[in-house]
């Protein structure tokens, strides 16, 4: 592949007024997903998915003397395009071939099996588009899809890359903010106007499990951010630079973190602060730099350390404690009952491995396999399980070995391009990819993936990290034939 078939910004650095708009629908995207109560209902999926279509067009249309290459040849060259057309289409099908249609009798509801379905295509549950079935699950996985397709297709300076970037991390620190305001408030409502019946909400989020992931994205995000600026500002041998401003931002979103009370989340992102820190001091003390880089950082990590201690010391930790233990008792599932329904979850995809059950079936079809430990506590009452409370385990049993085997295709596509180019090299990179492997890790005990904000943002900072990578790869073989 020619270089001028890859992104770049040698030939002009100016971004043209068509990215400038596309950048702009990009940032209303992502901003929208958090705020929109984490697009969980279906009004903010449909708008989040006109949002991203418009991304997508505006990523392929021709841009008049811009030496690029046209967005349109980009997308026939993307193979993540095709996986993803792929994958739409098998959820489609499952929509298409209902095996399972839910009925409802005396007050009670029951899945029925459905004859005449064809056997040998994916199959589906017929049940209601707002609670879940394969169609509202297209629309769901049509979000990510499009906006990773219009980054790949229509970004082409670093510029426009970084812009979004910085932005993912000015509106964290914006929700992290708002949740704080909110908890030191006693607000009872999501933005003290909105009712809803989930008891732990955090910020603009309905689910406390849900916040964490997200805002542990953005802690990555940011500490990522902070190891860039630091090690252009050493390369450059300048005496100041924004590294402390988003190692500030860091600690100000892990703080809304620990407040969310969400263990797992908590435990997630004092990993990634700690790691952050080491690499930064690591860089500070002894890469080579000026003893006035050396100071500022010092000084810089004080600072934060400092402001972290003062807030820490106002919090009161018996009251936190105290909700913690409420929380294990009474609002959410002890560790071993979340291993109790992964282990019914994987008796569910054993007994439909290769095409799953469907996409946004498990609510449905997961009873039966909850039957069988009804001797479990966590399985008695009406409690209903929407999710099984680990995300690599359900994707499977709803989607099959087919189904996951495109995903993982298109997984292995980033993987390779970012193995191949050395990414353990570049500070920001890694902290990005380093977050994502962060909320892989917590999704094995919560269903984060099942969060449009949460999955597209995850999306499209792996789709941000891997063209960084490559327009860099671009730029230095370009100045080394200089």
């Amino acid at each position: 592949m020619s270089d001028n078939s890859l992104p770049s910004d040698d030939f002009d650095p100016s971004i043209p007024p068509l990215e400038k708009t596309l950048l702009g629908f990009l940032g209303l995207l992502l901003v929208f997903l958090p705020w929109a109560l984490g697009t969980m209902h279906v009004w903010s999926q449909v708008a989040a998915l006109g949002i991203a279509a418009i991304c997508f067009l505006l990523s392929i249309l021709p841009r008049g003397g811009d030496p690029v290459t046209p967005g349109i040849i980009k997308l026939i060259r993307f193979p993540v395009f095709y996986a993803g057309l792929l994958l739409l289409a098998y959820v489609a099908i499952q929509g298409s071939n209902p095996a399972w249609k839910y009925l409802e009798l005396a007050g009670r509801w029951f899945m029925i099996p459905i004859e005449g379905h064809i056997s040998w295509l994916p199959t589906g549950t017929q049940t209601a588009f707002e609670a879940a079935n394969p169609f509202r699950y297209l629309i769901i996985f049509g979000i990510p899809f499009l906006a990773i397709c219009a980054i790949w297709c229509g970004l082409t300076r670093k510029e426009s890359v970084y812009f979004i970037l910085i932005l993912l991390v000015l509106n964290g620190v914006a929700l992290a903010l708002l949740g704080l305001v909110q908890i030191f408030t006693g607000a009872e409502k999501i933005f003290w106007l909105i009712d809803h019946p989930a008891s732990n909400t955090v910020a603009s989020f309905i689910y406390r499990n849900h916040a964490a992931a997200y805002f542990n994205l953005i802690i990555g995000l940011s500490g990522g951010m902070a190891l860039y600026y630091f090690h252009e500002g050493r390369l450059m041998l300048r005496r100041s630079d924004p590294s402390g401003i988003f190692l500030f931002f860091a600690v100000v979103i892990f703080i809304i973190v620990v407040l969310s009370l969400s263990r797992a989340g908590v435990v997630m992102a004092t990993v990634t602060l700690l790691g952050l820190f080491c690499v930064f001091l690591f860089f500070a003390l002894f890469q080579k730099s000026t003893a006035a880089n050396k100071s500022i950082a010092v000084s810089i990590m004080a600072m934060v350390v400092g402001f972290g201690g003062y807030v820490a010391g106002r919090i009161d930790y018996d009251a936190l404690i105290g909700r913690f233990d409420r929380m294990s008792r009474v609002d959410d599932f002890a560790w071993d009952i979340r291993w109790s329904a992964t282990v019914s979850t994987a008796q569910m995809f054993a007994d439909n491995w290769l095409y799953g059950w469907g996409a946004g079936s498990f609510r449905w079809m997961f009873p039966a396999y909850m039957d069988r430990e009804s001797g479990h506590e966590a399985f008695q009452g009406e409690r209903l399980w929407e999710f099984a409370h680990n995300d690599l385990i359900q994707f499977p049993a709803e989607l099959g070995v087919v189904g996951m085997a495109i995903v993982l295709f298109i997984l292995g596509f980033y993987g390779w391009q970012m193995v191949s180019r050395q990414v353990y090299r570049n500070p920001l990179i890694f902290f990005i990819l380093f977050s994502l492997g962060i909320t892989v890790l917590h999704s094995t005990v919560d269903f984060n993936f099942q969060n449009p904000a949460i999955l597209t943002t995850w999306w499209v900072l792996l789709a941000l990290a891997t063209l960084l990578v490559r327009m860099e790869r671009v730029s230095e073989r370009r100045r080394r034939r200089r």
